[in-house]
């Protein structure tokens, strides 16, 4: 968990920059109770999507936590134009005028954590993460960089044109060495300031990205990456994509079950072992290799064995880390390879792998190697 010096908690993620598509497609929620990661709160809102029973997003860092009541309490209280200008996707003077309308929603806690922070409020809390602060440093250099690259992208008539392109681009040494230096360890925990950069079981990020991203330009259009815009742009207010839960025919479904979500400050492991055997039918699992040593992810799985019902569906994003080729995989959860290779293709979050399983039948909760 991110704390500053005087242990207040420091919001590390404000923006969704995941496809959850993906995690629809493969946990197939629909009636069933599902444990989420809450991050920035967006995977776990598009997941209602899905027709769940209930969404319990869990994080052990508590200012996650308050953005995602504060997103819940927005959504509740906003009309879909009302809440893009809120967050900070399109241009609002107004914004602490609505906080003071939605904070009486909020819990104490929630609230008084907004209330020292009127300023990201201001300006639009998509943007207040420390991750989506750094990334915005970043955004201009590779801009400026990639400018003919990327518009001679754009410019292309076809997505095979695009992909091939991309693949012509991208493999070049200027390239390379750009990515290299801005996607490592070291810029990772100084200058991106995200963990993930710098955890156990990683793989080189700047080899890994390239070729995520020339894959994704084979698969998509690049207008339909919204997390390229937040990496090029440094913000979301030009991207022709959003978030699932965000978009115009989404907004209003998401609203209509706010009921169904929860967000709780807690670490995930310890919460699970808390919980009863078979008493949880989807897990939305989200890139957790830069908190977590590989020990703790197999504690994590292993717990996630125990608790899953027979119907029970697992989705793990990887993003640089890769903790599931070092950690013990329980015998009890077969995975889905082909639906793993399938939402390579298909995510729009460019930079992700998954690992996919439901709960093998008739195989207790014991763990073995993969």
């Amino acid at each position: 968990m991110n704390l500053r010096r005087n242990k207040e908690p420091v919001l590390q993620y404000s923006c969704c920059n995941e496809d959850t598509q993906s995690e629809l497609q493969a946990l197939e929620v629909g009636g069933k109770r599902v444990l989420s990661i809450a991050a920035a709160g967006g995977r776990a809102l598009s997941l209602l999507l899905g027709d769940p029973s209930s969404v319990l997003a869990v994080d052990r860092n508590p200012a996650q936590v308050h953005l995602g009541r504060l997103k819940v309490a927005a959504i509740a209280g906003l009309e879909r134009t009302d809440y893009l200008a809120f967050v900070g996707i399109s241009p609002s003077a107004t914004r602490l005028a609505v906080y003071e309308r939605l904070r009486a929603e909020l819990d104490t806690e929630a609230r008084g954590y907004w209330d020292g922070r009127r300023a990201a409020i201001a300006a639009g809390i998509l943007h207040s993460g420390r991750c989506e602060r750094s990334i915005a440093r970043v955004a201009p250099v590779l801009r400026r960089l990639l400018a003919r690259d990327i518009a001679r992208l754009q410019a292309t008539q076809t997505l095979e044109e695009q992909g091939v392109l991309a693949e012509e681009l991208l493999q070049r040494y200027p390239v390379r060495l750009l990515m290299s230096l801005i996607f490592n360890p070291l810029s990772g925990r100084f200058v991106l300031r995200d963990p993930v950069y710098y955890g156990e079981a990683r793989r080189d990020a700047g080899a890994y990205l390239r070729a995520r991203l020339i894959e994704s330009l084979q698969n998509h259009r690049m207008d339909e990456c919204f997390v390229l815009n937040l990496f090029l742009d440094g913000h979301l207010k030009k991207s022709k994509s959003l978030p699932l839960h965000l978009s115009e025919g989404n907004y209003q479904l998401v609203r209509s079950r706010l009921d169904r979500i929860r967000f709780e400050t807690t670490d995930v492991i310890e919460h699970l072992r808390k919980q009863d055997p078979a008493s949880l039918d989807a897990f939305s699992l989200s890139d957790l290799g830069g908190y977590l040593t590989t020990e703790q992810f197999s504690e994590l799985l292993a717990q996630v064995e125990r608790v899953a019902s027979p119907r029970a569906s697992v989705c793990i994003r990887e993003y640089i880390s890769a903790p599931t080729v070092r950690a013990t995989w329980p015998r009890a959860l077969s995975r889905n390879r082909d639906l793993e290779e399938s939402l390579l293709k298909s995510d729009r979050s460019v930079g992700c792998t998954f690992v996919v399983a439901s709960r093998s039948q008739g195989v207790v909760g014991e763990s073995a190697g993969l």
